[in-house]
């Protein structure tokens, strides 16, 4: 074997040493968005507490309040490291998916915001087929994952275009055909203080089997991995079950949502 050879395979493994390392012990940097009502706290603490435990040295810079559809095209571009979507084919295929259910299924446990003063037009829905012959229009951002859960459930929906947020104003006119923005059990409360000619429906509980994940932008794709282990290690030591009591647990006592009706969605097999 010649020079050349031998000085490659010493540089290769030299390199793989190195990664093997760097996965470890390495010093993260996340560029991440943040949002005004404090939503994104308990993602960006389950990434920065899971990656300490882990060995790691964490940084977070934030993107303060950012647009949904720009933390989309932030992602696209590699400017954010990586946000938290459900997760889709579609989504699965364009970003660098981290393979880690974030909120053991309580954003798929969605509850209604409606306009103020109709807490008692739903008190008669008892099921999915009381909900789809009651005629309400549920209002959702364009392409979002729950747009084909209402479909497959035979549900009406209008799409929103553009900024999502726009929907608290239709909602709340009462004159632009949706009757209900359906939002996650752990979103809504501090969403509901934000708006207050909207109220939360008292009574029912909207579910399908859907998570959040991580979505990492392609530059960040050897991340991939450390985050995958030490999410999956906070899973096993408690710290995340932890995290999710502090932040969420308060909310999901406050809405009661053992005791609502629970309707079941279908989920679409497609996405």
């Amino acid at each position: 074997m010649n020079t050349r050879k031998l000085f490659a395979m010493f540089l290769g493994a030299l390199t793989a040493t190195t990664l093997s390392a760097t996965c470890w012990a390495a010093d993260i940097v996340l560029k991440l968005a943040t949002q005004a009502n404090g939503n994104h706290k308990y993602y960006h603490l389950l990434l920065e507490e899971s990656l300490k435990a882990a060995g790691h040295t964490v940084k977070i810079e934030p993107e303060d309040n950012l647009p949904q559809p720009r933390i989309v095209s932030y992602i696209d571009e590699g400017k954010l490291t990586l946000h938290y979507f459900l997760q889709t084919k579609e989504r699965d295929a364009k970003y660098v998916p981290v393979n880690h259910k974030l909120t053991q299924g309580l954003i798929g446990q969605r509850v209604m915001l409606i306009p103020k003063g109709d807490e008692s037009v739903y008190t008669k829905v008892k099921s999915l087929e009381d909900l789809k012959a009651s005629g309400k229009v549920a209002g959702l951002g364009k392409g979002w994952f729950d747009v084909s859960v209402w479909n497959e459930s035979g549900l009406p929906v209008l799409e929103q275009g553009g900024e999502w947020k726009y929907l608290y104003k239709m909602i709340a006119s009462k004159d632009r055909g949706i009757d209900y923005f359906p939002r996650g059990a752990i979103e809504i409360l501090a969403e509901a203080k934000e708006q207050p000619s909207l109220a939360i429906e008292p009574n029912l509980l909207l579910v399908y089997p859907r998570d959040f994940i991580f979505y990492l932008s392609k530059p960040n794709a050897l991340l991939q991995p450390i985050l995958e282990a030490a999410l999956k290690q906070a899973e096993k030591s408690g710290l995340q079950k932890k995290l999710i009591d502090e932040y969420f647990g308060p909310q999901i006592a406050t809405l009661h949502l053992d005791k609502r009706t629970r309707i079941n969605l279908k989920n679409p097999t497609s996405n």
